[in-house]
């Protein structure tokens, strides 16, 4: 992406809006077939031209988006926002993202229990309820990119999928998100 196209995406992001994104590579391939998505990778914005996101490499940090947008191989991105949140909600949401998940690990285990449960399509139960704080105790070690934003969500106390706990959400479920609304999609390549 050209330097001014990656200024004017990040110009109109706010706090706590989901970036999807697909990347070129055999394992962003392979990833976003065990996860039936277009998309293999998830992030939070969480102000200033900075993302909130968890890779193997350097687990969950914070980002420079114009940098990957400039340097990166990304097939496409897509923009998801919540527009129900107020200003301050979407700032208590990104605040929520690095308060609870910066500098943690990437769980290959955690990626596992998520493609694994999803196949087996593990749903949410019914009768079964968090508090908010229940999300980060339950595998706090344990995150990959979609349920740490999930999570941080559902932290902040906004559940923005119902039918699976924020732990085992995938970035297919983003798109299908009844609440979510596409602010911008591209096919950069």
């Amino acid at each position: 992406m050209t330097y001014a196209k990656a200024r004017a995406l990040i110009r109109r992001l706010k706090e706590a809006d989901i970036v999807l994104v697909s990347e070129k590579g055999l394992k962003h391939a392979i990833n976003r077939i065990l996860q039936r998505s277009r998309w293999h990778h998830v992030m939070i914005y969480i102000g200033k031209g900075h993302t909130m996101e968890v890779t193997p490499r350097n687990g969950s940090h914070m980002c420079d988006l114009f940098h990957d947008l400039t340097e990166k191989q990304y097939l496409a991105i897509k923009v998801l926002r919540d527009k129900s949140l107020t200003l301050l909600q979407r700032k208590g949401i990104a605040r929520t993202a690095v308060r609870c998940f910066n500098g943690r690990k990437f769980s290959w285990m955690q990626y596992a229990r998520i493609v694994v449960g999803r196949t087996l399509s593990w749903k949410r139960n019914p009768t079964e309820s968090r508090t908010q704080g229940q999300a980060r105790r339950y595998r706090a070690g344990s995150v990959a990119c979609s349920n740490m934003v999930a999570m941080a969500y559902y932290e902040a106390g906004h559940s923005i999928i119902a039918e699976h706990m924020p732990e085992f959400v995938v970035p297919k479920d983003y798109e299908e998100a009844k609440g979510l609304k596409t602010i911008m999609s591209k096919k950069l390549m």
